[in-house]
This record gives C-alpha cells, structure tokens and sequence, in this order.
C-alpha cells in the first residue's frame, strides 16, 4: 500500500463515517479510496469496505448513546433479520460483475428520492403487516452483502415504512442494523476463499484497516451534529447526498455500458 494511499483512504473514511451516519451512500468515497488511490480492482475494492461499515454502525451507535438516543429492543431484534440476507449477498456479490452492481445501485438510490420526496413528515406509524419489519431487514442485509454503498439508505426506507418517520430515531435504529449486517458480510467474505471452490481472498486489509480509523471517527462526531440539527436538516442531507450518489453511478454505468 502505498504512503500516500493511506491517508486519502483514512480521510475517505471520515468523510463516508460522517455522512452515512447523518444520510448515507457515501461508501462511494470507500470505493474511490481503493480503486484509484490504493489499485484495487472493484471485485477487491467493495468486499474490502465492510471493515469501514461496521465502523460506521458500531461509532454511530456510540455517538448516539453519548447524545442520549437509545435504539430499541425491537431495533436489536430486527437486525438478527439482516444478517442471512447479508450472507446470500455475498454470495451474489462474487458472481456479480461491474455493470450489474452499478445498475443495482443506480436503482437503490432512485428509490430512495422517491420516498423521501414523498415522505409526510416526523411520527410513529403503525405497521401493515408483522412481517414487513424482518423482510425488510433481511433485504437491508442482502443489500449490505452485495454492494454496501448505500445500506444506509435501503436501511432508512424500511425503517421509515415499519419503524418511525422521524429520521434521528431512524438513523439510530440505523446503525444497529449496519452493525449486525455489516459484521455479517465481512465474515461471508473472509470465510468465501474456506467455502467457494476457485475462489480468491476478496479482503485488503491493510487499506481496510485505514478506513475503518477514519469511518469510526468520522461517524462518532457526526451522530452528535445529527441530533443538534434535527430531522429536517437530515432531510436535506439524504436528499442532496442521494441525488448526487445517483448521478455518479448513471455516469459509471455509461462508461461500463459503452466500453
């Protein structure tokens, strides 16, 4: 790994801990780190940010606890739903090639905006179904298994239709469903080589190890803001940051698509 490399990939990580800890789809700044500061392939590159993901969820969850926002019983329970979906995403990650991640991505942000465009304000709501709460889990963990960017979102979605409207509690349920996802996934890449016949290992750690240092401070330091500014600040974070992370990947997937 080279010199430089490490503190680009540290300062990528604070910048993905802080805004995935107030909105989220800032594991693309992970990917930028590894691919053009660190060399890696994007088949290295996306496994190798789950380190960074469960810095961002365990920190988040502290800064939370600091600021006095305690996620729920409920919350713990939901986010055991996540991590099979975690580990069939793994799954679908290593078979997965770039045009495919980035078109799947391409549509979890779009669907993001939509819902938060049409989103009716703060408040507890009541569920249609039991069942909504786990399945949604279990596809916030297929998604953190396949992609990672973007959890956050996909995440804030289920937790907004079954769990709360108002985006602080929901960022604090947040991350303890990245937590238990993210933990999941790392472990399905790192065991992939034992399991998978003709299968590499998929994990960097060296840079992995640089992005979790600044994903962790970065998310700590950002729950607090979160709570001092409030929902409708949130919004307006998830809104541009999803709107931005939307653009980028239509871009990636022309040039895939043309090449």
């Amino acid at each position: 790994m080279d010199l430089l490399a490490i503190p680009i990939t540290i300062a990528a990580g604070v910048a993905m801990g802080a805004i995935n800890n107030v909105a989220g789809g800032a594991g693309i700044f992970a990917l930028w780190a590894f691919q053009y500061a660190c060399g890696l392939p994007l088949a290295v590159a996306n496994p190798s940010s789950r380190l960074g993901a469960i810095g961002v969820g365990l920190f988040a969850w502290l800064g939370f606890l600091r600021a006095g926002i305690r996620p729920t019983r409920e919350v713990w329970v939901l986010a055991l739903y996540a991590i099979p979906g975690a580990l069939v995403g793994n799954l679908l990650a290593l078979r997965a090639n770039d045009l495919a991640f980035r078109v799947y991505l391409a549509a979890a942000l779009l669907l993001l905006l939509v819902q938060q465009l049409r989103g009716k304000g703060p408040g507890a709501i009541s569920r249609r179904s039991p069942i909504l709460g786990p399945l949604g889990c279990v596809l916030v963990g297929l998604h953190m298994g396949f992609a990672q960017v973007g959890t956050g979102f996909v995440a804030a979605l289920v937790l907004v239709a079954t769990y709360h409207r108002d985006l602080l509690q929901v960022n604090a349920a947040k991350s303890v469903i990245v937590i238990s996802a993210s933990i999941a996934s790392l472990i399905g890449f790192v065991l992939a080589p034992h399991v998978l016949a003709n299968q590499s290992p998929v994990i960097a750690w060296g840079p992995a190890a640089c992005l979790l240092v600044g994903t962790a401070t970065g998310s700590f330091f950002a729950s607090k803001w979160s709570v001092s500014k409030g929902s409708a600040t949130v919004r307006r974070v998830v809104l541009v940051i999803a709107s931005l992370s939307l653009l980028e990947q239509v871009w990636q997937i022309g040039m895939l698509a043309s090449g």
